[in-house]
């Protein structure tokens, strides 16, 4: 009981003194450099789980995330002909997106830090399961953490809030998507990749005790890197919609009208891996059954893909025959999949109920549209 008072006494003071900009028990605490095997470069840095061990939110965030999986997924390793494809590899197990540039001065070499281009990556050989891991996007040249926060830290800690920010950082690796974002991002949409693929959240940088204690909540970001969360945030970045529909001569024919609304880059994005986006049309009679379908399919490969506030169109005829039974409902649905299509996530689905007139009539109702 009594440690226990003394140090619930000592914490208040340590977050008093921070509290009022005092930076003396920050340094004291970095210069005893609890843990430098955090900052080591190569098989001396213990894997991210030792990150975990105070930023626990964190890394439970990153383990559930693709980034945590980029080279031991089954995907990636047959899309590398069983990873011989450095060029990929650099990517998926970065060393580090920091380099030091050398810059000649008049009395010596002064060393920057900055990104790299994609071309300077380097991969590791080491921690391979960890994928895109702690340090490969934290790591500094000068073998410091950078984050967006300074704070208490038992390691090098080196604060540079402008960079992580931007979309800079995730362009280090996703080059052409961050083409694309440069190219649209001034047409009245902001956003960076950190606000559609790194929810917003308000909490203390770790979880460990006692340390915990020693920090206040921050404004922060996710580290899920997921597209799901895009979605979650952006329900409306599709518009999708029935246009000029007919019935006449045994037919229904009509138009499905797809606007890419808010994203800064076009769906599906990336040049590397099985990217596909999938339009379903579908005619469904009174029991809900789809009793005729067609399918467009969308690539970058292809040129086909959908740009930031472009308008696809795609028509639609469907012959029907006295097997057709009644039909009732059109429905639309666009959704990204795999080679399999085994793997689907959706993004818009629309629905437009056709009234019960005879064949010959325009007449058709829409229903509400499901995100």
């Amino acid at each position: 009981m009594f440690f226990s008072c003394i140090f619930s006494i000592a914490a208040i003071i340590v977050i008093t003194t921070i509290s009022s900009g005092c930076g003396l028990f920050q340094k004291m605490l970095t210069s005893m450099n609890m843990h430098p095997e955090l900052v080591e470069r190569g098989e001396e840095f213990p894997g991210s789980h030792k990150c975990g061990d105070c930023h626990i939110d964190i890394y439970r965030e990153w383990a559930g995330s693709t980034h945590s999986k980029s080279y031991i997924s089954e995907k990636f390793r047959v899309a590398t002909n069983n990873y011989e494809f450095e060029f990929c590899i650099r990517c998926h197990v970065p060393e580090t997106v920091f380099l030091s540039l050398e810059n000649e001065t008049v009395d010596n070499t002064e060393i920057s830090l900055t990104q790299p281009e994609n071309s300077e990556i380097a991969p590791r050989d080491y921690n391979l399961k960890d994928g895109v891991d702690c340090q490969g996007c934290h790591l500094t040249a000068d073998c410091e953490f950078s984050g967006p926060h300074a704070g208490i830290s038992p390691h090098p800690l080196k604060q540079n809030e402008e960079f992580y920010r931007r979309s800079e950082l995730c362009g280090t690796c996703h080059v052409d998507t961050f083409e694309e974002y440069l190219t649209y991002v001034d047409n009245g949409n902001d956003e960076t990749c950190q606000d559609c693929h790194m929810p917003a959240v308000k909490r203390k940088l770790i979880q460990d005790e006692p340390w915990q204690k020693l920090h206040v909540k921050k404004e922060g970001k996710a580290h899920t890197f997921s597209s799901l969360s895009a979605i979650e945030k952006n329900k409306d970045f599709i518009e999708l919609k029935f246009t000029e529909i007919n019935t006449d001569n045994n037919q229904i024919a009509g138009n499905v009208e797809i606007t890419n609304t808010k994203v800064n880059h076009s769906i599906p994005t990336g040049k590397y891996g099985y990217r596909e986006v999938l339009l379903w049309i579908n005619l469904k009679d009174n029991l809900g059954r789809i009793i005729k379908s067609k399918q467009e399919s969308m690539f970058v490969e292809l040129n086909n893909q959908i740009k930031p506030r472009e308008k696809k169109i795609y028509n639609f005829v469907f012959d029907l025959d006295n097997k057709s039974g009644d039909h009732n409902e059109l429905e639309a649905i666009l959704l990204r999949t795999n080679f399999n299509r085994t793997d689907k996530t959706l993004f818009a689905k629309i629905e437009l109920y056709l009234d019960s007139s005879p064949i010959g009539s325009k007449n058709a109702r829409a229903k509400p549209s499901t995100p």
